[in-house]
């Protein structure tokens, strides 16, 4: 099980990888998209179609018809997110012999996811009321684009990188820290529709006795039923159907569910 834990790690983060150095914009050009919609509506202007729109629609339509893969696999903040947790896991293990993953308690986890859908109806919210603009500086994926577009962010983004550098402690603490409790277009991805074929679904009969590690291995600490309350904030790590003792974690075949 630990080499089959170990092989969808390795995969994941050379596919994570690469989307890292090739596409490290893909979430703010995202969100950009859905702030253009509300800019607008805030200024009384009608909406118009624009590049930031088509990665818009492109990484929703792919979020209804596969699930939450792009937070999982090509999220350069996500991955940014993988890499302080497994660091901070390596270091904790190497020279603290503390081995037990990190992270908060389960119900403090379903409790904090709820921030993020509160930051994204205010950045929204701003958009529209035309308090965006005196937001300007203050955000910290704006001053990561920057930084791993090879430039150092001015003065004016001071707010902006000092939050950054705060998140990046939270990540340290947290499996996926900030696409859980802060990312507002995680809140979008985690409201959207998807298909019942691209939820992760088990077979409970079976399941060993009493056997919890998918939902221990989980960051999101979720049960793995495919139509959970929580089913939203699944990012798509496959943590858990590499977790499986009897490998009973998968996509589709919803008849299986007992």
């Amino acid at each position: 099980m630990k080499k089959r834990q170990q092989k969808v790690r390795l995969i994941r983060a050379a596919i994570q990888l690469i989307f890292f150095i090739t596409a490290p914009s893909l979430f703010s050009t995202a969100f950009a998209g859905i702030k253009s919609v509300f800019l607008a509506i805030g200024g009384q202007q009608s909406v118009t179609w624009n590049s930031f729109l088509n990665i818009t629609a492109l990484l929703l339509i792919l979020t209804i018809l596969f699930g939450r893969h792009f937070c999982g696999y090509a999220c350069a903040f996500g991955t940014l997110g993988d890499a302080l947790y497994e660091l901070t896991a390596f270091v904790r293990a190497r020279f603290f012999g503390k081995k037990k993953r990190q992270g908060y308690p389960e119900k403090w986890v379903h409790r904090l996811q709820k921030v993020k859908y509160l930051i994204l109806a205010f950045l929204l919210f701003s958009c529209v009321t035309g308090f965006y603009s005196s937001l300007q500086g203050m955000s910290p994926w704006d001053v990561f684009s920057m930084v791993t577009a090879g430039k150092l962010p001015k003065t004016a983004y001071l707010v902006g990188t000092v939050l950054l550098i705060l998140i990046m402690v939270g990540m340290c603490t947290q499996e996926r820290f900030f696409c859980q409790f802060l990312c507002p277009m995680g809140a979008v991805f985690a409201m959207m529709p998807v298909i019942p074929g691209a939820l992760f679904k088990r077979n409970r009969p079976n399941c060993a006795p009493k056997c919890t590690l998918c939902k221990k291995r989980c960051p999101a600490h979720l049960d793995i039923d495919g139509d959970t309350a929580h089913s939203g904030e699944c990012i798509c790590c496959h943590a858990c159907t590499a977790a499986c003792p009897r490998q009973n974690i998968h996509m589709g075949e919803i008849n299986t569910i007992k």
